[in-house]
């Protein structure tokens, strides 16, 4: 069906009208984009992130460094509470001091939110183009070898929290050993966050105390 004319007329100035307008607001120049290299500073970890790796790693030496005392409590309530005690079993003096395995976890960022190195992980792989291109291969190793041997560390503690007389074969011995076993674990994570620490040129943080 023919329109008439200035009906015609009217419709295809309005269809034009609306062409115009859709090409002004879909044009590059009116959309405000991030070039390439804005983009990828947005996605990049502040240096303030990047901090708790350095105050992560002072808690792991920290642990290390005063192993049998926070892995231990001599009578009463040890610091990881009731509920932790609940797990551990007698292992020295029989019935005055009690190994605390869980408190292993308390510094490697596997109990709290709060831990600097709780999913630290993630942040590693985020600051990963903030390395050297010589020092890719060498920062990926140490980021795979961290989230191995972190949660290994956690199992380890675990495992040794319920190694006790009360479980089937269970014993004080077994505790020991899984105990030993989540300390190599412990400082072979260690020596990965240092790597990353190193790598990624952090300045170390002051020595953990509490």
């Amino acid at each position: 069906m023919r329109l008439p004319a200035p009906l015609a007329a009217t419709v295809r100035s309005c269809a034009t009208a609306l062409a115009a307008l859709l090409v002004t607001t879909t044009s590059p120049q009116s959309m405000p984009l991030l070039s390439a290299p804005s983009a990828m500073a947005a996605a990049l970890p502040s240096r303030d992130e990047l901090s708790r790796l350095s105050a992560g790693l002072a808690r792991v030496d920290y642990l290390l460094n005063n192993w049998d005392r926070l892995t231990t409590v001599c009578g009463g309530v040890s610091a990881g509470g009731s509920l932790e005690d609940a797990q551990v079993m007698r292992t020295q003096n029989q019935n005055s001091c009690y190994k605390t395995p869980l408190k292993v976890q308390k510094y490697i960022g596997a109990s709290s939110t709060m831990d600097p190195l709780f999913r630290a992980d993630k942040l590693m792989i985020k600051a990963t183009p903030l390395v050297s291109d010589e020092g890719q291969e060498e920062y990926g190793d140490a980021v795979d070898s961290y989230i191995a041997k972190q949660q290994m560390s956690s199992t380890m503690a675990y495992t040794s929290s319920w190694s006790g007389i009360e479980n089937p074969n269970g014993s004080v011995e077994q505790i020991e050993e899984n105990l030993r076993e989540a300390k190599s674990e412990v400082l072979a994570t260690q020596a990965a966050l240092r790597t990353v620490v190193r790598l990624l040129g952090l300045p170390p943080a002051p020595t953990f105390t509490e």
